[in-house]
């Protein structure tokens, strides 16, 4: 039987963390077949030996092992490898440094789904790992969002968590995605289009955050700096409406103020040292 839904997984150098997201992926109970794949890019450690083993256990688990880094390449896993090979009309998204916790995660989201035909994306709460500090906080990443949320919403700001995500499988990435420096925000606007999103106020999973994180370790600046070379393309080749181009337009100018103003700060740091 076909899975309705692929759970896609993205691990790179995730030794630590990797088992504790499979097994938040095994522990599911669904009246749906499911599919999980996981594509590891060439890790240096020991992440896609646990991958393999799980995998030789799980005939679920569909495997993308790389022997040489694609990112490197400029091959987003996603759109390059991950997307192409799902089958499920519905896909789960959890980076390898996440996890889940709510067995009844992806039942609950794709039941809502099913019965909401005007809704492309429904999403949850997490808990925030601070992994060097050792201790959870609440979801500031999703803050005071509402239920239902449309796409000039999350032109303004990204409040979904990549590892809350169950969207539907109805999209094609252009080519031009594959050069962003970052990928959730810009996919959950490409996917969104004229449809909503639906928020679930409930915590079902765990987001990580530690210094070895590909985003949340890097400083404001350069944060800041992807930021705008995500938003400037979106702004360029997706086809918005009037209204949608506005928000979108107000905030890379907003953006570009605030790099300025990091910019400043790092040169009086520097001309004080």
């Amino acid at each position: 039987m076909e899975p309705l839904l692929s759970i896609c997984c993205t691990s790179y150098n995730n030794e630590k963390f990797i088992q504790e997201a499979i097994e938040g992926f095994l522990m599911q109970k669904t009246d749906f077949p499911i599919e999980i794949i996981i594509h590891d890019d060439a890790s240096t450690d020991m992440s896609a030996e646990i991958i393999r083993d799980y995998a030789k256990k799980d005939s679920r688990i569909v495997p993308i092992l790389q022997t040489e880094n694609q990112y490197s390449q400029k091959k987003m896993p996603w759109s390059s490898f991950m997307f192409p090979k799902a089958k499920g009309k519905y896909i789960a998204l959890c980076d390898g440094d996440d996890y889940w916790t709510d067995p009844l995660k992806l039942q609950k989201q794709v039941d809502f789904l099913e019965n909401h035909e005007d809704y492309n994306i429904c999403f949850n709460t997490s808990k925030i790992y601070y992994q060097n500090e050792g201790v959870f906080g609440d979801d500031f990443i999703v803050g005071d969002t509402a239920e239902t949320t449309t796409i000039e919403d999350i032109l303004i700001r990204n409040f979904i968590a990549t590892n809350t995500v169950v969207m539907r499988n109805n999209f094609e990435l252009p080519n031009w995605f594959n050069l962003l420096p970052m990928g959730d925000w810009p996919l959950f606007i490409i996917q969104v289009q004229d449809k909503k999103i639906k928020y679930l106020n409930e915590v079902m999973g765990v987001y990580r955050i530690h210094n070895d994180s590909v985003w949340s370790g890097q400083s404001k600046a350069y944060r800041i700096s992807q930021t705008l070379n995500t938003l400037e393309p979106i702004l360029k080749h997706v086809k918005l409406t009037p209204k949608a181009k506005k928000v979108l337009s107000k905030r890379i100018r907003k953006f570009k103020v605030r790099l300025f103003k990091e910019k400043i700060k790092g040169f009086l740091r520097n001309s004080k040292s």
